[in-house]
């Protein structure tokens, strides 16, 4: 994944010397003078974009009332602050933005080559640039393994009780953030846990502030992410948002990817070993936990398990006795710990072993897998629960998945379409808003036109990883080939009826290869998806 995504940035920076300056064929069929001129949209609308701001909320929905995609019906100005809110507001902190970690060009997340490739002075640096911040993260962790530093169990002794984590993408959350109901009479759900939190968010399903909601997931984040010193003093260190600007974060966050699930029963994959792998899923325990590849148990909640994947975990977070993830749930200030994660019989780590279920169809190249990235490959991630880890494990309870190394191969297959699947779909949507956008101003907003196609490129690359490291489908892989060049073309030429052509091929060679996936494969996709 994260090799195919540096590409595009390899190729869009030799392909933008050859871009011309800012000129129009003919004016828009609009009154562009109403919105942001092309020069002014260039930087704004980069996906490549780093940059965070601290613009007034009022500044923000005035910009959104002047972005074309609010214009054209695409996206709703709601949707558009929001995401503006999410991508670059450093809400009076240190620098950091949501999407600092969350970021677009890698799937709502971050690894090491990713990392690796960002300037020295990025925000996800603070820690090594801020005297105040230097104990903020674990930045050898962090360069090393994509690893955050959380204080997820509080915030009284930050350098001491925290643990380190992945960043878990952002993808289809309006599919999986809903808890198993609470028993009245015994104030517990089904699998253990208690409300709030109202909702499932991060690793354990209990990453939001009281009462635990999607919505106030960025108050946690500001809190914990954004802040000038450790002290963490609002109004000082950082500025929290208003319950207007968390409404609108919060409906961008359920537009991003899947708003749906996929019936998994109505689908037939073209490759024989996807297929069978569906197949083999479908019958196995995997589709317990994950119905439909999604999130969710069969009724459509989101349950916690303890699978002993923290008896898994990094050596080199053992070699350094760091902190146990004891997962959902914590322990009061100042209190022992309460769990023992590593199951030696002493305890050394807060909260019940419990992590909550994360979607599939979206996991092919968003690894490494589990909490503390502990899994490169989806087969990786597959192999885990064929192991005495997740046998001896409370969601084990005695006994692994039986699984041979071909079906362990075939359901890697299957994953890895269902993914590619979902990459054309989101390709496709931010290919058809450019023709939309091009056709309707020309050559204004180039700057716009020029980050979608860049958009649409990176989830294209990203489906063919999922399919040529496999070597699946290679009529497939030869449309998405030609979608690419096609986006090169649209970059590269002059004229605006040439761009518009270049991007509407590259839509019909998307649209194609992605019918050469199978059939069955309709899901929706939110227009929070034409953001970053």
């Amino acid at each position: 994944m994260l090799q195919s995504k540096l590409l595009v940035c390899v190729a869009l920076c030799c392909a933008s010397c050859a871009l011309e300056p800012y000129t129009a064929d003919q004016p828009g069929p609009m009154d562009v003078t109403q919105l942001q001129s092309a020069l002014g949209d260039e930087q704004k609308n980069d996906f490549r974009n780093r940059k965070t701001d601290n613009k007034t909320f009022a500044k923000r929905k005035e910009d959104c009332s002047n972005d074309p995609r609010v214009a054209l019906g695409l996206i709703s100005q709601d949707i558009c602050v929001g995401a503006d809110l999410f991508f670059r507001d450093a809400f009076g902190g240190n620098g950091r933005a949501c999407g600092t970690c969350h970021t677009a060009q890698f799937d709502f997340t971050i690894g090491p080559e990713f990392i690796a490739s960002l300037a020295p002075d990025d925000p996800l640096f603070v820690a090594e640039n801020s005297p105040a911040l230097v104990q903020l993260e674990r930045p050898d962790l962090m360069r090393g393994f994509g690893l955050i530093l959380e204080n997820v169990d509080g915030a009284e002794a930050p350098t001491t009780k925290f643990v380190m984590r992945a960043v878990p993408h952002c993808f289809s959350l309006a599919t999986s953030i809903t808890p198993p109901p609470i028993n009245l009479m015994t104030g517990v759900a089904a699998d253990g846990s208690t409300q709030p939190p109202i909702q499932r968010t991060g690793w354990s399903g209990d990453g939001a502030p009281s009462p635990g909601g999607l919505k106030q997931f960025q108050v946690g984040a500001i809190t914990q992410h954004y802040t000038k010193s450790l002290s963490r003093i609002a109004g000082t260190d950082f500025v929290l948002p208003s319950d207007e600007q968390l409404n609108r974060i919060e409906e961008f966050l359920r537009n991003i990817g899947r708003t749906g699930e996929v019936p998994l029963a109505l689908v037939s994959l073209s490759d024989p070993n996807a297929d069978a792998g569906r197949v083999k899923f479908l019958g196995s325990r995997c589709n317990g936990c994950h119905a439909n590849a999604g999130a969710n148990i069969a009724s459509g909640v989101n349950f916690n398990f303890d699978t002993g994947v923290e008896r898994a975990r990094l050596s080199e977070l053992n070699s350094m006795s760091l902190p146990r993830d004891g997962g959902f749930g914590g322990g009061a200030p100042a209190a022992p710990f309460n769990h023992d994660a590593n199951g030696d019989g002493t305890l050394d780590s807060y909260g019940d072993g419990k992590f909550n279920t994360p979607p599939l169809i979206e996991a092919a190249d968003t690894g490494p897998f589990f909490h503390e990235n502990s899994s490169n490959t989806i087969e990786d991630a597959i192999t885990f629960y064929t192991t005495n880890a997740f046998r001896d494990s409370p969601a084990g309870a005695g006994t692994a998945i039986a699984l041979t190394p071909q079906e362990i191969a075939d359901m890697g297959k299957f994953l890895r379409v269902m993914n590619a699947s979902f990459n054309l779909k989101l390709a496709a949507k931010r290919l058809d808003a450019m023709v939309k956008i091009v056709h309707e101003y020309k050559n204004h907003f180039k700057g716009l036109q020029y980050g979608l196609l860049d958009a649409a490129r990176a989830e294209l690359l990203d489906a063919l990883a999922d399919l040529s490291v496999v070597m699946l489908l290679p009529a497939v892989q030869a449309h998405l080939n030609t979608a690419n060049q096609a986006i090169d073309n649209a970059f590269t030429t002059t004229s605006q009826s040439q761009r518009e052509a270049a991007a509407a091929l590259a839509l019909s060679e998307v649209q194609a290869g992605a019918a050469g996936l199978g059939s069955g494969l309709d899901f929706p996709v939110g227009v929070g998806s034409l953001m970053f």
